[in-house]
């Protein structure tokens, strides 16, 4: 039988596989990244509704106070600083959080960078792919062809041999 025949830009095709591979990678990371990015997100949203819930909570409680008459006009005073200094918390955690979705956005843009880069590999890789599949086709009808003509001889001479048998 005959030698096989070896696929020519094999290399070629094992370093496209290897950068399809690093680039599913890249951008399983980049992924996890905007997850977490998101998680603190998420989480800063809850701190600041919980700060609002305790600026309402402590408003609530003060105006109750003030109604019974518990509080002196000066103390009213210092809670009103109080609420005024967590409205102040709550509008600076609001910087944060813009700062934070900031990060967010940029953390999204490089997986999608990533996923365009994937893509792109992944359609090389799929090319050269979809040729080694044709070439391998091509290679297998030409020893099929062989092995037909092959066979053809063989059957040719068998034939001549009993003819002169006969004769």
């Amino acid at each position: 039988m005959a030698e096989k025949t070896a696929y020519r830009l094999q290399t070629l095709f094992n370093l496209r596989e290897r950068a399809k591979k690093a680039k599913e990678e890249e951008y399983a990371k980049k992924q996890q990244a905007v997850a977490l990015e998101q998680k603190k997100l998420d989480e800063m949203h809850q701190k600041l509704r919980d700060m609002q819930t305790f600026r309402e909570d402590k408003k609530r409680e003060y105006a109750d106070k003030l109604r019974q008459g518990t509080f002196a006009i000066a103390e009213m005073q210092g809670k009103d600083r109080h609420i005024d200094r967590l409205k102040h918390e709550e509008a600076a955690f609001h910087v944060v959080i813009a700062r934070q979705q900031e990060a967010l956005d940029i953390t999204k843009k490089h997986a999608q960078e990533a996923l365009d880069a994937l893509l792109d590999a992944t359609r090389a890789f799929k090319a050269l792919e979809k040729h080694r599949e044709k070439w391998t086709k091509g290679v297998r009808r030409e020893e099929m062809f062989r092995e037909e003509l092959v066979a053809e001889d063989i059957a040719q001479a068998r034939s001549v041999g009993r003819k002169k048998e006969e004769q």
